[in-house]
């Protein structure tokens, strides 16, 4: 509180004289309006004590005087006085990093101890490790050497039996020559005698395979239609449509049923439909034993495909076709000959898996 008084007082006296600087400046003006700068003149309130000046140095002296005292007065006025506070706190921060340097200083000697030691006990690892690799180079070299002597004493006792062994291996050599010279002979003598038997039996052969192939035609069922029928042999194509089909160079079965059906009904009258129809329906019908009624029937029960047809259950398929042909029977489109058999439908199933 004393030292704000103190800068008060202080500031109040040098604004004071900045004002009394101020009006001499003022004074000698007001004299330069009827006097020359060259004229000597008294100092405002002063003129008894200093002697008489020049009004041209009076002004720049007065002007002199004002500035000086304004600058003084602003600089005290506007200079903070320093808090006792903050010296304290200085001294206090001073106190702390002297306590912090002391103990970084001892934290870095620790440090310093602690690398050295880990370097101390790293070199006695690595001398130890490397004492350990030379006498394991050592083992491993005598090791070496022990097996190389133990080679050649082998290669050694080994040589006398090859030897004999060569020799024996010579002599079944010439007689194992002599054996494959009388082979030749005899094979010669005897080749005429099997090429004669061979080609009887190769005829044989070949008569009980034709039979075999008869005997499978009468006793295994056979397709209504095969891959390669002509496409009029399925129930829907006609004279004309065969023409067009001819016509897009598709001439069997197989041929429709590989083409694309997208094809087929842009170059034909058939809608896409009636094109994959009359494909599903070969297919089916490419099947041992099964004719167009019982194509028929598959389509009423919603098997319309091959592949369809391969994923059914015998017995739940044998049930849906059992309800099927008895509405067939009651009007008259089926007989009683043209019901599909339980062996049938597994027939069916199996072949077309295949």
């Amino acid at each position: 509180m004393l030292t704000q008084l103190k800068k008060g007082i202080i500031v109040w006296i040098l604004g004071f004289l900045t004002f009394l600087a101020a009006v001499n400046v003022l004074n000698a003006v007001m004299h330069g309006v009827d006097k020359s700068a060259d004229d000597s003149i008294g100092l405002y309130l002063i003129g008894s004590v200093v002697p008489d000046i020049k009004l041209r140095d009076y002004f720049w002296i007065s002007v002199a005087a004002t500035c000086i005292l304004l600058a003084l007065t602003s600089i005290t006025a506007f200079q903070r006085i320093p808090d006792p506070h903050l010296f304290w706190r200085i001294d206090k921060l001073e106190e702390g990093m002297a306590n912090n340097a002391d103990t970084i200083r001892v934290t870095h000697m620790n440090l310093v101890e602690d690398i050295e030691n880990s370097k101390k006990a790293r070199e006695e690892f690595m001398n130890k490790m490397t004492t350990n690799l030379r006498n394991t180079k050592k083992e491993i070299l005598s090791m070496v050497s022990k097996n190389e002597k133990y080679m050649q004493e082998i290669e050694e006792n080994l040589q006398e039996p090859v030897r004999e062994m060569m020799s024996t291996l010579e002599k079944y050599g010439e007689s194992i020559q002599q054996i494959s010279t009388s082979i030749e002979s005899v094979t010669k003598e005897n080749r005429k005698t099997l090429e004669g038997t061979m080609k009887n039996q190769i005829a044989h052969i070949e008569k009980m395979t034709k039979r075999v192939a008869k005997l499978e035609e009468k006793l295994l069922p056979q397709p209504i239609i095969t891959s390669h029928n002509k496409p009029e042999d399925i129930r829907g194509v006609g004279p004309r449509l065969g023409e067009e089909l001819r016509a897009l160079g598709i001439i069997t079965v197989a041929d429709l049923v590989t083409t694309d059906s997208r094809i087929i009904a842009e170059k034909t009258r058939a809608s896409r439909d009636t094109i994959e129809h009359l494909q599903t329906t070969a297919q089916l019908l490419m099947i041992p034993s099964i004719s167009e009624k019982h194509v028929e029937l598959l389509e009423e029960i919603g098997v319309t495909t091959r592949k369809e047809l391969a994923s059914q259950e015998p017995i739940q398929l044998s049930q849906k076709l059992e309800a099927i042909t008895k509405t067939y029977s009651e009007q008259g489109k089926l007989s009683e000959n043209e019901k599909p058999t339980i062996e049938e439908i597994v027939s069916w199933i199996r072949h077309a898996k295949i």
